[in-house]
């Protein structure tokens, strides 16, 4: 009934095309369905099938033009323990420490494969609770007081019970060692949570920068290009707004430049402090798992052109 309520509830907020669309990947993401589809097909025949309704297009994953079509070639195509490395949240800590100095890096308060050892009596008001191996996983202390100490712990239990991105293919979660880290909380003067810029990195050159707005209600996304004038195009949200640069650009492409340069494409997430104080966010070696629609679609091929 739960399955039914949500159809219902995507068709009054959003008609009858994100109904179908739902239910159309709703059946294809069953593990009965993807079973069949991998037995008698492969893993590219059922990519292309959730990237359909997605993207916009039928994709063309052997051989890539898109940027879409190139991560998911990355994903089902490659075997790259480095993607292993840069997306553990604690491993990459050294590899970003060698290329860029700790500088950048938050400080961690504890790690461990035991949510039970989490010393919550001795960490600051505020902190944040994250898995190592997964994406969008994560627990946002802002009132130690407030707390519920045994639901985070309930809550990282689950997520060391998990396997991040199989449904999307994306190889390099399974071998990551399954961990909890409590670090610190990044906050401005004034107690606002940092802007997050993401640095589009291609060949060790930042071509796109995203900024999002806006996430927990009516999201939106802006993207400006390494001189920061703004582009026309959305990728996944509608477009947001047309804000100042940051006075410190330069070294913040510096620093992504520098984390990347090892990789065809990386995204690299950073926090600006009051264009003062630049922190790691996360690597992302693929964008939205190459499922993330642009508007206009040229803007897919023409991304796909500096990879």
């Amino acid at each position: 009934m739960s399955v039914l309520r949500r159809g219902i509830g995507i068709l009054k907020r959003k008609g009858f095309k994100e109904f179908v669309k739902s239910g159309y990947l709703y059946f294809v993401q069953l593990d009965a369905v993807d079973k069949i589809i991998t037995t008698l097909f492969d893993d590219v025949l059922y990519e292309k099938l959730n990237m359909y309704p997605l993207v916009g297009y039928w994709p063309q994953i052997r051989e890539p033009r898109s940027f879409n079509e190139k991560l998911a070639h990355r994903k089902l195509l490659t075997d790259n323990e480095k993607f292993t490395e840069v997306q553990d949240k604690w491993a990459v800590r050294d590899y970003v420490k060698e290329r860029v100095g700790d500088e950048v890096l938050t400080e961690v308060y504890h790690v461990t494969d035991d949510p039970e050892t989490i010393p919550f009596d001795e960490l600051p008001e505020k902190f944040v609770v994250k898995p190592t191996h997964g994406c969008n996983w994560i627990e946002i202390v802002e009132d130690k007081s407030e707390a519920d100490f045994e639901e985070i712990k309930e809550k990282c239990r689950e997520w060391l019970s998990k396997t991040f991105g199989q449904k999307q293919r994306e190889y390099w979660y399974k071998d990551i060692e399954p961990m909890i880290m409590v670090e610190e909380f990044i906050e401005g003067e004034n107690g606002e949570v940092p802007r997050d810029y993401k640095f589009f990195v291609f060949d060790g050159c930042v071509e796109f920068i995203e900024v999002d707005f806006d996430r927990f209600q009516g999201h939106k996304r802006t993207f400006f290009d390494r001189e920061w004038s703004q582009l026309d195009f959305e990728l996944g949200y509608p477009r947001g707004y047309n804000i100042d640069k940051p006075a410190n650009l330069k070294e913040l492409i510096n620093i992504a430049e520098d984390i990347a340069e090892d990789f065809e494409f990386m995204r690299v997430d950073l926090y600006n402090i009051d264009d003062e104080e630049i922190y790691l966010g996360e690597l992302t070696v693929c964008h939205a798992s190459g499922r993330q629609r642009f508007r206009p679609k040229e803007w897919d091929f023409k991304m796909g052109e500096y990879w």
